[in-house]
């Protein structure tokens, strides 16, 4: 992800997040909180670099943002997929807004300590 950036025009640093497949080990182990926002922001950051660069003489940020939310689109389904969370859409119930509000209010998702 940090090579497209880098390619076009970045500057960022080597860096090493975990590899997708130690994750899906880990979700295999038990793991139930993945975050992905960090390879999101670099796709699409590595997107509006290569489409700046390519195309000078671009201003629309519209020009920019769809292939950058594409390129995050397909990222997350590949993530998706590979996690094997794909397709358990409507198995999750859905909460009120009113609900979880009155959730909060009364103190029952608090965090508890043993």
């Amino acid at each position: 992800l940090q090579d497209i950036i880098n390619e076009f025009g970045g500057a960022m640093p080597q860096t090493f997040g975990v590899p997708v497949e130690e994750i899906v080990r880990g979700i295999k182990m038990g793991v139930r909180k993945v975050n992905i926002d960090t390879d999101c922001r670099m796709r699409m950051t590595g997107q509006f670099r290569r489409i700046a660069e390519q195309n000078k003489a671009e201003f629309d940020p519209r020009k920019f943002l769809k292939p950058a939310m594409d390129a995050m689109r397909d990222l997350c389904k590949a993530r998706l997929e590979a996690f094997g969370t794909a397709g358990h859409a409507s198995k999750i119930k859905v909460i009120p807004m009113d609900d979880m509000a009155k959730r909060y209010a009364s103190g029952s998702l608090a965090p508890k300590t043993n």
